[in-house]
């Protein structure tokens, strides 16, 4: 069902030839692309507006662009054997057996679909959702989205981004000791102790080498330019990872969005705050929140009670409605997971 010829190494576009057009009617009739008012078979080699529209419902479910174009990528998703889609379904079951029970509604990102659902009722309903795109960890193993669950406690208007010891170590460092200049360039400063109000510290020599040691902590500041944006949502974790806004605005373009350190930037961080602080202590109105996000520098805001955050890894997702969504093993875990198994079934 799934052995579609060859592209011949180009895309195929609306209204465009293709010999594998019969072939590809059935398949996408198959898996419930291809709407029931559309002949299932024909002998038309064309890439037609139903076959268009048939591949634009494909991509969606299998987080592709949805141009309704067959080029590469489509064609590899088309031509995954459904055996194949049928044990992602079981290892994603397998491991949504494992996850917590939760008293509150959660906020659940699934890091493969580069999503995130926040739910306002405990029932899983659609309707009951924010729904939106994050930006997740890359694919190295050094920055990887860890899978936890941790509880929400508060957010941080304007926040300060305390470096990371890992970048400090691996990127900025050598750059602030050939030219120090790169501190003020990236608003970055030099800070002694781990408290926001801890003192800063001048760009010496010995200061600069400290952070090598420890002694001295990088962060930069709050404004336009912070790698955090304007808000952070924090779950205290051994991960010192979090939800928080980004400048970098352009990359949600993209349909896969594996590109920060570890943690999770997200699409609508003011709908995302007012989802948290609805029943927050001070009226948290969408302006007041645009106010804050705005504002003078650094201000801490407590949730009225915690709200757990699970960052789960599932590549197939079943929508209320029945539709199906695969989604790419961007970590390998799947492969992993099979392996565990086989281990365990010896």
């Amino acid at each position: 069902l799934t052995a579609l010829p060859p592209l011949g190494g180009r895309s195929i576009r609306p209204d465009e030839q293709y010999s594998g057009a019969t072939v590809l009617r059935r398949l996408l009739a198959a898996l419930g692309d291809l709407g029931p008012d559309a002949p299932a078979t024909s002998s038309d080699s064309t890439l037609d507006s139903d076959l268009v529209a048939a591949l634009r419902s494909f991509q969606e479910r299998h987080g592709l662009v949805a141009d309704g174009v067959l080029g590469k990528h489509t064609y590899a998703a088309l031509t995954v054997p459904l055996a194949r889609r049928v044990r992602q379904i079981e290892l994603t079951l397998e491991r949504w057996r494992w996850l917590p029970a939760f008293e509150t509604p959660p906020i659940v990102v699934n890091i493969p679909a580069f999503r995130l659902y926040a739910f306002r009722t405990s029932e899983d309903r659609e309707s009951d959702m924010l729904r939106m795109d994050v930006i997740v960890g890359r694919s190295f193993p050094e920055t990887q989205t860890p899978v936890f669950v941790a509880q929400m406690k508060h957010v941080v208007f304007r926040p300060y981004w305390d470096v990371p010891d890992s970048i400090v170590q691996r990127e900025m460092l050598p750059q602030i000791r050939a030219k120090p200049a790169f501190l003020t360039r990236n608003h970055l400063e030099l800070v002694s102790g781990r408290r926001d109000d801890s003192p800063v510290v001048p760009p010496t020599r010995k200061n600069i080498e400290a952070l090598a040691t420890g002694g001295v902590r990088l962060r930069q500041q709050p404004g336009p330019d912070n790698a955090l944006g304007a808000i952070k949502f924090v779950f205290p974790n051994v991960h010192s990872v979090y939800l928080h806004s980004t400048p970098d605005k352009h990359l949600f373009k993209e349909s896969s969005r594996a590109f920060s350190h570890g943690c999770i930037r997200v699409g609508d961080p003011a709908a995302l705050a007012a989802h948290v602080l609805r029943n927050a202590e001070g009226d948290w109105t969408a302006e007041k929140i645009d106010l804050a996000m705005k504002g003078e520098p650094n201000q801490r805001v407590a949730l009225s009670k915690p709200i757990q955050v699970m960052i789960l890894y599932g590549t197939v997702i079943a929508m209320e409605s029945g539709r199906v969504q695969f989604f790419e093993d961007i970590y390998g875990y799947d492969q992993k997971l099979e392996e565990l198994l086989q281990l365990r079934n010896k």
